[in-house]
């Protein structure tokens, strides 16, 4: 048994220590532990892990995962199911429709919890599983499905599904290992990025309106010129402005007048299409991002709303009603008439141009759509 000294130098035994080992007796049992690995499937893993730890949003995670993971391991695809019971990550993941079938979210985690055993762990299915009628349906030819739970603390949050031509992927304990370290980290990191995204866009939401706020309205138009120039479809963006909100403020008072913003955002917001964004942009300024929208549509779609605000009753709170008018600017890009290769410029020039409409439109009286041409652009 092991000894030690006590505080008077006599010898004491010490209860259940390990034996000590000499530098020889460890240096000969970490050699007889050694274990071989797959130095291919290391390296892969390893750069996956370092792109994953580098994720600072959804979108980027979610484009790690289901584009560059399988280039990376050259296998044909990738499937993603995520359990979603309130609809949060509905709400965070924009332009989800992009990732076609290979993204799935679920309100009900019984069908992921049949893909596992009672413990989820790394699963490798083969053609004459029935599981696999249920998995990557996406694609033929698919000979073994590698499934990896995404757990967090036993909950099962997702299930990650690679579709394979060979099973040699997983050909000993420790490359099934490597693969659950895998997992771990794609759980941990998708954890975090949700987490991230959540706190985000509550700095992207206006507190009074619960609308984009200014820099939400200045992601939502990048995001969609980018998409607009892929789809080779215009877009549209309406900047408009209370009339007279200073003397309303100054004639009731700060609650009234935001009661004002409120009730307006509601009512145009209920005209939108889902595709639509509206934004707060300043106290009493509001603008609206109308994706696949042409100038002629958007025009009309700007009398609309003036011409319904003019008629839509405010009830003040005192038992009296207000009425409000909008002056509004407008302006479109046509990528098919107006190429343009920097984004951001563009998208300064939209928002500069709308803004100088909407001054016309307030110095004419107000109450009016005025309409704002691009002339050159960037390219």
């Amino acid at each position: 048994m092991p000894q030690d000294f006590d505080a008077n130098g006599r010898i004491e035994e010490i209860e259940a220590a390990p034996p000590l080992e000499t530098a020889a007796e460890l240096r000969e049992r970490r050699l007889a532990e050694t274990i071989t690995l797959n130095r291919y499937l290391s390296h892969q893993i390893r750069q996956l892990v370092h792109m994953l730890l580098e994720a600072n949003d959804l979108p980027r995670f979610l484009e790690i995962i289901l584009a560059t993971m399988p280039q990376h391991f050259r296998f044909p695809l990738a499937e993603l199911w995520l359990y979603d019971p309130e609809g949060v990550l509905g709400g965070l993941i924009v332009d989800a429709e992009r990732y076609g079938g290979h993204l799935k979210l679920t309100r009900d985690a019984f069908d992921m919890q049949e893909l596992y055993d009672l413990e989820p762990d790394i699963t490798l299915l083969d053609a004459t599983d029935p599981r696999m009628f249920e998995v990557l349906k996406s694609e033929h030819g698919i000979e073994y499905a590698l499934l990896l739970p995404l757990t967090d603390g036993g909950r099962l949050m997702g299930s990650l599904h690679c579709g394979l031509q060979h099973a040699e992927l997983l050909a000993n304990e420790p490359e099934e290992d490597l693969v659950a370290h895998l997992a771990h980290v794609i759980a941990l990191t998708f954890k975090n990025v949700v987490a991230r995204q959540q706190v985000s866009q509550l700095t992207l939401l206006d507190p009074l309106t619960h609308i984009s706020n200014l820099r939400g309205f200045e992601k939502d138009i990048a995001r969609e010129i980018s998409r607009a120039r892929r789809a080779h479809e215009p877009l549209s963006i309406l900047v408009m402005d209370i009339d007279e909100y200073q003397e309303l403020f100054t004639h009731y008072d700060q609650s009234t007048s935001h009661h004002v913003i409120r009730k307006a955002a509601a009512r145009i917001s209920s005209d939108l299409r889902e595709t639509d964004y509206l934004a707060r942009l300043s106290e009493s300024s509001l603008a609206i991002v109308l994706p696949g929208c042409t100038e002629s549509l958007a025009q009309d779609i700007g009398e609309r709303m003036r011409a319904d605000i003019d008629q839509f009753a405010i009830d003040d709170g005192r038992g009296a009603v207000l009425h409000i008018t909008l002056s509004i600017g407008m302006v479109t890009w046509d990528p098919e008439q107006y190429p343009a290769i920097d984004m951001s410029q563009l998208a300064r020039q939209m928002q500069s141009e709308a803004a100088k409409a909407l001054a016309t439109s307030r110095q004419n009286g107000g109450n009016r759509v005025s309409v704002a041409r691009l002339s050159m652009l960037a390219t």
